[in-house]
């Protein structure tokens, strides 16, 4: 199968053994928000373009029916935590507000976001994640779920929504605001995404407070770090590759397929896990259930991807996994695109040239995947 993967989890060099015991076994990424821990360390990994896609299709092989993220909440996120047929009813109710007609609607208010945040970022000299990359996702997230009056709070919780209290992983802020918008969607509703989620019907029954929980936490926590990621890593590669940019602007129609193959050597969710035992269907819980599928290991796989750890814009075929596969893609794939090729297309139009300060912080895996960042802890530019 081409090249032989490590274990992902290999390639965190600060996933020691006092973050295993305090948060169970991370599957993600560890720098301040870890998107998914389980109590176990896994026993088998899915490795490979080819294998990761079929265990993502089979669902009852590979369950999602866990508890992730245990040692901060303990309801299950939806839809992502939850098995067919059931899973079926949840994203059927959520995809019409994540399809692309329905963001691409948000368009100019993404650009007129990401034209002021580059200006101001770039005419003084900030630091990017902090001051670009966090505050304009979470502009645009104000934007998608009609919500302006949440964006300051938002953003003071930083890049991760687990650690919004400062320090250790901890979910008492995150569901403070959870509890609070539930009630004023059901006491005091308005036009915006949380009413239209409190009002949800499955099954015909309304949902409940919890599931209420399940599916704003992903929708406030799941898609943050991510994105984020993925802003500061296109401004990092094309301040290290300005010619990209150059190509670019003279091939507009390439943009499209940039944004993929950033999508794929970023990677900016390394891996998730699966159960190969449902957890709610039994009080026995063997401690081998756990397998984690490495999302990373396909986006690299050599025998899909020609000389797969060199970021090519230009590449022509890019199948990569970023957003998953099968019943449990990414209902926010959309948004993460759209929001990419908007934020692209303002940086190109502003004519700005940058190059990456010796300053920043960027952590980078270990192992074979030493090229790729894991975490941008801070990323500092200079206007050229």
């Amino acid at each position: 199968m081409g090249r032989q993967f490590e274990p992902v989890w290999a390639h965190f060099h600060i996933l020691d053994s006092l973050a295993i015991s305090t948060y169970g076994f991370v599957m993600a990424d560890t720098f301040l928000g870890i998107t998914n821990a389980v109590l176990v360390p896994p026993a088998h990994e899915v490795i490979g373009h080819k294998s990761v896609r079929e265990a993502l299709r089979n669902t009852e092989k590979y369950s999602s029916d866990l508890q992730g993220d245990a040692d901060v909440r303990d309801y299950r996120q939806i839809p992502l935590e939850v098995d067919p047929p059931r899973h079926h009813l949840y994203r059927a109710a959520l995809t019409p507000y994540f399809v692309r007609p329905t963001i691409e609607k948000r368009v100019p208010q993404f650009r007129q976001n990401s034209k002021e945040a580059i200006e101001q970022v770039f005419g003084s000299g900030s630091e990017i994640v902090s001051t670009l990359a966090l505050p304009l996702v979470m502009r645009n997230l104000g934007v998608i779920y009609n919500r302006p009056q949440d964006v300051a709070e938002w953003i003071s919780w930083g890049e991760s929504a687990w650690t919004a209290g400062g320090g250790e992983r901890n979910g008492d802020v995150l569901h403070r605001h959870l509890d609070a918008i539930f009630d004023e969607a059901r006491n005091d509703p308005k036009d915006d995404f949380w009413t239209h989620v409190a009002g949800l019907e499955i099954d015909g029954k309304v949902i409940s407070q919890d599931e209420f929980r399940g599916i704003s936490s992903v929708m406030l926590a799941g898609g943050r770090d991510t994105v984020i990621k993925l802003l500061t890593g296109m401004i990092w590669h094309f301040g290290r590759v300005p010619e990209d940019l150059d190509y670019l602007r003279s091939n507009p129609d390439r943009i499209d397929t940039a944004i993929q193959e950033l999508l794929r050597f970023l990677t900016p969710l390394p891996a998730m896990a699966r159960t190969t035992t449902p957890e709610s269907t039994t009080a026995v819980l063997p401690e081998d259930r756990y397998v984690q599928i490495s999302f990373i290991s396909g986006n690299f796989d050599e025998t899909v991807f020609e000389k797969p750890f060199e970021l090519n814009i230009k590449r022509a075929r890019i199948p990569h996994v970023s957003f998953g596969f099968g019943p449990h893609t990414c209902i926010g794939n959309h948004v993460a695109e759209i929001e990419a090729k908007v934020f692209l297309e303002t940086l190109i139009e502003s004519n700005l040239k940058w190059e990456i300060s010796d300053i920043s912080k960027i952590h980078f895996y270990e192992g074979e995947f030493n090229q790729v960042p894991a975490h941008f802890e801070s990323l500092h530019v200079r206007v050229r």
